[in-house]
């Protein structure tokens, strides 16, 4: 830890013990370097972390104020979150989210009563700019500005397809609050499984040969909950046999633009839109958005726009005005990048944690599943555990996870596992975290 993390991090205890109360100054630069024994420029650099966690603020010709409402919890006792694929707030800087809004509202003040069903235009145009790095070609008439992949999925589970088919077709495990849906429903749907080496490319033609498939959902790369991604052989010969056998892909990307996974094209791209629905969330980047897209071939479009004039009346789908707005000043402005980069930048230093602490467990005991680009990877038990009892000793020692029993359609295809999500942990809470993870199992067997 360098000079300014440590001192960042003594004032951050500082803080929350109420020795600087909220609206409080902090002490000068200068004083604040003579009483650390330190250079202005490691005063400089915690106060700007600080900055960066919400804890402070600064104020022009003035000096460094505690804010009003910190968002980190006063308590003393430390959490491990691991549950959560949702990242807090903080994980946005507030410069940059307070830049962005201003430039949203004095942009569109007078736009609300020009705003379609599709979105705000010049958002769809920047964005078929953006889809163009991710190997996606599309123009902004085929883009549609959705409030995130879950209720889009609601939504297309409920309507006819252009194919006449009935089946929904979901990798085992997925994505569990569409699978609870599923369930809710009670829809036709056929499973296939996936595991860390994707899904069996044998079977999943037989089922597209043999039954009337509407759809397939799969989350190419960065699985939930697995955290795997396809091949690039795999996802190939997906795209081959769905366009073969007339079936749907619904492609949930929903972390595409904050991964690091090199050289990576989407479903999309190897069918050139043609059955396929693209669906992608800026929310994990942006948490206080929820906004996310939908990109439509033009062979669908005509059902699609049905869907979205019918929604208006009910359920509207369209992110608010300011959200869509918001958005475009962070792309436009390079923000969203830098916020993408220091994301990935995270999550490479977060991985080499895992990978350090996780070499020494035992590979009969338990195995690691991973493509170690996303927030997600899944913990296979290779032995029998009681999970509940696993889960209770855990929070116990102020750790939380979740169990993946929820994202199986069919509880019996269950195997025990666990997911972990890095959406909410600090790096240097994880090191700690994954050992005592281990050791409670360990004690367990």
């Amino acid at each position: 830890m360098t000079k300014y993390e440590r001192l960042a991090q003594s004032l951050e205890q500082d803080i929350m013990q109420q020795v600087y109360k909220q609206g409080e100054r902090l002490p000068s630069i200068g004083t604040m370097a003579k009483k650390q024994g330190c250079s202005k420029e490691t005063v400089i650099k915690a106060y700007q972390l600080l900055i960066h966690q919400h804890l402070i603020y600064a104020k022009a010709q003035s000096g460094y104020y505690v804010l009003g409402s910190p968002i980190l919890p006063i308590s003393n006792t430390k959490e491990f979150s691991l549950e959560t694929g949702n990242p807090a707030i903080k994980a946005t800087s507030l410069e940059d989210a307070k830049h962005c809004l201003s430039l949203a509202i004095e942009e569109y003040r007078e736009s609300s009563l020009n705003l379609s069903l599709q979105g705000v235009q010049s958002l769809r145009q920047t964005l078929a700019d953006f889809f163009l790095d991710m190997g996606i070609y599309t123009q902004e008439s085929s883009i549609y500005l959705i409030q995130g992949v879950t209720q889009m999925l609601s939504f297309l589970s409920a309507i006819d397809f252009p194919n006449q088919h009935t089946y929904i077709l979901i990798e085992e495990p997925t994505y569990s609050y569409y699978v609870q849906f599923l369930k809710s429903q009670s829809l036709p749907v056929l499973t296939i499984a996936r595991d860390e080496n994707g899904i069996d490319l044998t079977q999943l033609q037989y089922l597209f040969q043999h039954y009337d498939i509407k759809f397939f959902y799969t989350i190419p790369r960065n699985h939930n909950p697995l955290g795997t991604t396809y091949s690039t052989s795999m996802r190939q010969k997906i795209a081959q046999l769905a366009l073969k056998y007339n079936v749907y892909i619904i492609e949930d990307d929903y972390f595409g633009h904050c991964s690091s996974t090199s050289h990576y094209l989407p479903l999309y791209y190897y069918m050139e839109g043609q059955n396929c629905i693209y669906l992608t969330s800026f929310s994990k980047t942006i948490p206080y958005l929820r906004i996310g897209a939908a990109i439509i071939h033009k062979d669908f479009k005509n059902t699609f726009e049905k869907l979205t004039h019918q929604s208006y009346y009910y359920s509207y789908q369209l992110p608010s005005l300011i959200s869509q707005a918001t958005l475009e000043s962070y792309i436009k402005s390079s923000l969203y990048k830098k916020q993408t980069q220091q994301l990935q930048n995270h999550l490479k230093k977060d991985y080499q944690i895992i990978k350090k602490v996780t070499q020494n467990w035992d590979s009969q005991l338990i195995q690691v599943i991973s493509s170690y680009s996303g927030y997600y990877l899944t913990i296979q038990c290779l032995v029998d555990i009681n999970l509940d009892l696993f889960q209770t000793r855990l929070q116990q020692k102020h750790i939380k996870i979740a169990r993946n029993e929820r994202c199986f359609y069919d509880p019996s295809h269950f195997h025990p596992s666990i997911r972990l999500s890095l959406a909410r942990i600090d790096s240097h809470d994880l090191k700690e975290a994954l050992q005592i993870f281990y050791q409670v199992f360990l004690d367990m067997l």
